[in-house]
């Protein structure tokens, strides 16, 4: 019987990833299936890890909580939907993200699916978020499905993180239809209306899963999308909508901080000192970011706010890692940094592109949720999971129109690889 489920399940999936395919462009059909393979397969391969090299973690836990909850469905349906309702902040064993979770991933226990069926589903939502993302940033930047493909579909710690049985996993779909809801506004797109309630959906998944990420993302592309549309009616000079934008999100961010208890700023520079207390007193010195007296005041936080972004960005460096899995995000990050050192000479592209804005749109969001992250969270490999809600943002800034990247691509041995890949692929086929 659990054969014939996970088959069932299996051929849906395919079924589906089959449908959506054939609707591609052929411009973009190529990465479908790389991206969809690597995508399930991440999820598997988190799974693994979590079983083999970590032992335990929140991922079997989810699962295992999820079942018991299916199993309550099959003796009292009636109990089941109580518990997909309740308000999770009166829910049992652990706190209301993770309930929360819970109660999606149950839904998929109740249609049979074992651990791995369930992160292959997990994964496979997961992908449909991100390839909407990255088929819309291909098609509104020019010369940019390269960078796109790299930075939402192929990017490693960006598939492993975002797929499988983790919060992340949900939370950077809806944070993918988010950000594709908010581009197609910004290139004076009209979101259909199945965006909208998709989006409207995301928020409040992402909202329940990271609200931290959903705060800071909607107070910047809000303000975004209304410097816009009051630009263009006004006709506003272009040195005066950096002031306004300015001016529009410290008022938006105001009013974020009376979304959440722990927001409230009274109360959220003390969630995250208690937050890095207790990540420090659980970890080894070496697996730390280190800030010296950090305390529950602006002005500490301010201050040690340069060494949490160059932390949360760009280490644990290349001789800081002293385990294989270390080593693997230390190579990424060493790779991060050389990109954004060579991107730096394209700031005068930046300042005359008339997609001002969404970079500046970027650029805030990526920094403020990294430091806010490393801060919070000084720990390197609970970092190197949770820096995914910004990772594919900031690896596509970096990587879109690169210098570094333009010269390497366009060198005379890699144009010897490209044809000879050419000539490979449209070599005819013998008799």
């Amino acid at each position: 019987m659990t054969l014939i489920v996970s088959t069932i399940n299996l051929v849906a999936i395919f079924g589906f990833a089959f449908l959506m395919e054939r609707k591609q462009d052929r411009t973009v059909r190529s990465l479908f299936w790389p991206a969809f393979a690597m995508k399930l397969l991440a999820g598997i391969g988190l799974g693994l890890v979590y079983q083999h090299y970590y032992l335990t973690g929140d991922t079997f836990n989810f699962f295992d909580q999820a079942s018991v909850q299916a199993g309550v469905f099959k003796t009292n349906p009636g109990a089941y939907f109580d518990f997909l309702w309740q308000d999770p902040d009166a829910e049992w064993k652990g706190a209301a993200r993770s309930v929360f979770f819970v109660k999606i991933v149950s839904i998929i226990a109740v249609a049979g699916g074992n651990y791995w069926i369930t992160s292959l589903w997990l994964s496979f939502v997961s992908f449909i978020a991100s390839f909407y993302l990255f088929k819309l940033v291909a098609r509104f930047f020019e010369g940019s499905t390269s960078a796109a493909a790299v930075a939402f579909l192929f990017f490693p710690s960006v598939v492993f993180w975002g797929s499988g049985v983790i919060k992340e996993s949900i939370g950077l779909a809806g944070l993918m239809v988010l950000s594709g809801v908010y581009l197609k506004g910004m290139m004076k797109k009209l979101p259909r209306m199945m965006e909208f309630v998709l989006a409207a959906v995301s928020i409040w998944i992402v909202w329940n899963l990271k609200y931290y990420w959903i705060s800071i993302f909607l107070p910047i592309v809000c303000t975004s999308l209304v410097v816009q549309a009051v630009s263009f009616k006004l006709k506003i000079p272009s040195r005066l909508k950096l002031s306004l934008w300015i001016i529009l999100f410290f008022v938006l961010c105001l009013d974020a901080s009376l979304l959440h208890p722990n927001f409230h700023p009274m109360r959220i520079l003390q969630v995250v000192i208690e937050n890095n207390h207790a990540f420090v007193s659980h970890s080894d010195s070496g697996d730390v970011i280190h800030y010296g007296r950090l305390d529950a005041t602006w002005r500490s936080v301010i201050l040690h706010s340069p060494w949490a972004l160059l932390s949360g960005l760009f280490r644990p460096f290349l001789w800081e890692a002293d385990t294989l899995l270390k080593f693997a995000v230390a190579l990424e990050n060493s790779l991060i940094l050389i990109l954004c050192l060579s991107a730096l000479s394209r700031t005068g592209d930046f300042l005359r592109s008339q997609n001002r804005l969404i970079t500046l749109s970027v650029i805030v969001y990526v920094c403020l949720l990294c430091i806010f992250l490393a801060l919070s969270t000084p720990n390197f490999g609970s970092l190197s999971r949770y820096k995914v809600g910004f990772l594919p943002f900031l690896v596509f800034l970096v990587c879109y129109k690169n210098p570094l990247i333009q010269f390497i691509y366009s060198s005379p041995l890699v144009m010897r690889v490209r044809e000879w890949f050419a000539k490979f692929l449209t070599r005819p086929e013998g008799p």
